[in-house]
């Protein structure tokens, strides 16, 4: 299974990178038409599109594959789950070619993408639970479940949207997070998600043969959008039919997710007006604006991604083992001090993703800070 999912990576990959130029010749260009852009002149745009078609092709040779093990349980309700991911994607593709090529309003962005979230989470997947440890967790129902699930598509959709403004920076990112989001996919057995994300992954490395360092092409908002939703689908698809907690994704994703809403937060504490239109205030722009270099700047969120996506993979890993209340000795078998310590190292491990996400909150406040501090010392802190 491993070697069809590389084979399809690498495929995505490959046709990607060979349809860039013919994106780039197509003409639609992205315009230094606003302050917070950082180019000097018109890029070509939409490298989204090729994007896609490298993943769709992933996506049809994997399912032509002679024989092949990874489909083998895709029936039934995962089949339509599969289905619906693809159209929830195509959908977010289409609204960001349309925004490319005749620039849409921000509200109706916004308002389309809850509109496919909701759906999504109504009639396709959505996290209706809280894993603790196997055969333990906590069920927040449907209605929450379905409001919980549109806010996380509504969220990482946007935040992959609002961060792609350097070179490399957010398509490369969420490559790592949708490689790590495979091999959870594997761990979990859930082949479906891993098909998924091992294609969009290859598709978006094609991608960047011809973005990254220079930005020869922009992913444009069909690149952005395109990519978020993949990563905002895969995620309830592991909740909900591999019984994955929902805080894993978002560890994945962290650095991405961290950048939009603390600034966001930022922008709402100085009391900015417009909070979701286009600014200059995200922490990355804060490093491009100090004269770090789009692949610096680059390059630290993709080891910071790499780092969460890791933690990530264990802690998916982890969580899959039965509840310390099955698996530990008694206290007739062993003496009572050595039951507590065993338990509650047990409870420690499977309670390591609400952990690691805490730790990872606490970290990116504090490094938010400093950015902060060291922006307005310098001036760099502007819209």
């Amino acid at each position: 299974m491993i070697l069809e999912f590389l084979a399809a990576a690498a495929l995505a990959c490959l046709v990607s990178a060979v349809l860039c130029p013919l994106a780039m010749a197509a003409g639609v260009m992205d315009a230094p038409d606003r302050a917070r852009k950082q180019q000097k002149k018109p890029i070509p745009t939409s490298g989204g599109l090729a994007m896609a078609i490298g993943f769709a092709a992933a996506i049809a040779a994997l399912s032509l594959w002679p024989q092949a093990r990874w489909s083998l349980p895709l029936a039934g309700p995962e089949l339509w789950t599969f289905a619906g991911a693809l159209v929830a994607v195509a959908a977010a593709l289409a609204m960001g070619l349309a925004d490319d090529v005749f620039p849409l309003p921000a509200r109706f962005k916004f308002g389309v993408v809850a509109l496919i979230g909701l759906v999504f989470a109504l009639f396709v997947a959505r996290a209706e639970s809280f894993p603790i440890a196997a055969g333990l967790s906590i069920e927040l129902g449907l209605i929450v479940g379905v409001l919980g699930s549109t806010l996380w598509l509504f969220t990482i959709v946007n935040a992959t949207n609002f961060i792609d403004g350097a070179n490399g920076l957010a398509m490369g990112s969420t490559a790592i997070g949708l490689s790590c989001l495979g091999v959870i996919g594997l761990i979990a057995a859930a082949p479906h998600a891993a098909a998924l994300a091992f294609c969009g992954a290859g598709a978006l490395v094609g991608f960047l043969f011809w973005n990254f360092p220079k930005g020869a092409i922009f992913a444009g908002d069909a690149g952005s959008l395109f990519a978020g939703m993949l990563a905002a689908v895969i995620g309830l698809i592991l909740a909900q039919d591999a019984g994955v907690s929902p805080v894993i994704a978002a560890i994945a994703f962290f650095p991405i997710l961290a950048d939009v809403l603390l600034t966001l937060a930022w922008r709402v504490g100085q009391k900015r007006p417009n909070l979701f239109d286009g600014h200059r205030e995200h922490l990355y722009q804060i490093g491009l604006r100090a004269g770090i270099s789009h692949a610096r700047v680059a390059l630290i969120y993709w080891a910071t991604t790499l780092h969460c996506g890791l933690i990530a993979v264990v802690a998916a890993h982890v969580q899959r083992i039965p509840s310390p209340d099955v698996f530990l000795p008694q206290a007739g078998d062993v003496a009572p001090e050595q039951v507590m310590f065993m338990q509650g190292a047990a409870w420690l491990a499977v309670l390591s993703p609400y952990l690691a996400l805490a730790v990872l909150a606490m970290v990116s406040l504090k490094v938010a800070g400093k950015i902060r501090d060291f922006a307005r010392a310098r001036g760099l802190d502007g819209e």
